[in-house]
């Protein structure tokens, strides 16, 4: 994490990134995101799915194979079904078969363990989801030009080869990314040069990963294999030497 993001408090920060979402740039800039995730959810299976961060709420209701859904959030105004703290979430290990982190990442001074709590609450199999500002955009630049400040210039934009990399130690593989735009494909058309740095300039991403599931193979002793001769060692001497008297 860069320590220049001087990020405060994360109940604090999503309340920040929340009133964004107003804006005319960060509306089309969600809209755009919920795109991509509506397209992830057909990919999804099992029977408990979990929402947090920015616009979890609406997130919760996106059409998916998984029917039980719940939106958790800081604050009990920003409109989530129950209040968390995404460093320690109020969930049973193994338990989650989805787990989507809407900019979670960028707005915690700690990514390291919201990743590790999410590696505990997912099934193995479960499906990961995170949405994260790209750091490689015209948007990561301004951040790294300092011309830009406030939000979302101050989160993280973590990497998404790093993010990968963490990822991987954590168990999680099968992964899958889609870009986010920082303005409307519709533009394309006016502004042909934009389709030629859309994908790799991004404004942000959805990556999903996947749980891989961890074999244990346990080995069995075979006792009836150990045979202990009497006649080897101290105990067959001292046998040997009773017999005798």
């Amino acid at each position: 994490m860069n320590n220049s993001t001087h990020l405060k408090p994360y109940p604090f920060e999503e309340q920040q990134f929340t009133s964004w979402l107003c804006s005319a740039k960060g509306a089309s800039f969600m809209v755009q995101e919920q795109q991509q995730l509506n397209s992830l959810m057909p990919k999804a299976f099992g029977h408990y799915s979990v929402y947090l961060g920015l616009n979890a709420k609406l997130s919760a209701s996106l059409t998916s194979p998984i029917k039980n859904a719940i939106a958790l959030t800081s604050h009990r105004h920003l409109g989530g079904h129950a209040v968390m703290d995404p460093h320690q979430l109020p969930l049973a290990t193994e338990t989650i078969d989805l787990l989507v982190l809407q900019h979670v990442l960028d707005m915690s001074d700690n990514p390291h363990q919201i990743l590790r709590e999410a590696a505990r609450v997912i099934n193995s199999g479960g499906r990961l989801v995170i949405t994260g500002l790209n750091p490689y955009s015209f948007w990561g630049l301004w951040r790294r030009l300092r011309l830009k400040r406030g939000v979302p210039w101050r989160a993280n934009f973590l990497a998404q080869h790093r993010l990968k990399d963490w990822l991987t130690l954590l168990s999680f593989g099968d992964f899958d990314i889609k870009p986010v735009y920082d303005c409307s494909p519709a533009k394309w058309k006016t502004r042909p040069w934009l389709s030629c740095l859309a994908i790799p300039l991004g404004a942000g991403y959805v990556l999903s990963a996947v749980k891989q599931e961890t074999r244990v193979h346990l080995l069995k002793a075979n006792w009836r294999n150990r045979v202990v001769n009497p006649s080897f060692g101290l105990a067959g001497a001292t046998r040997q030497t009773s017999q005798k008297e």
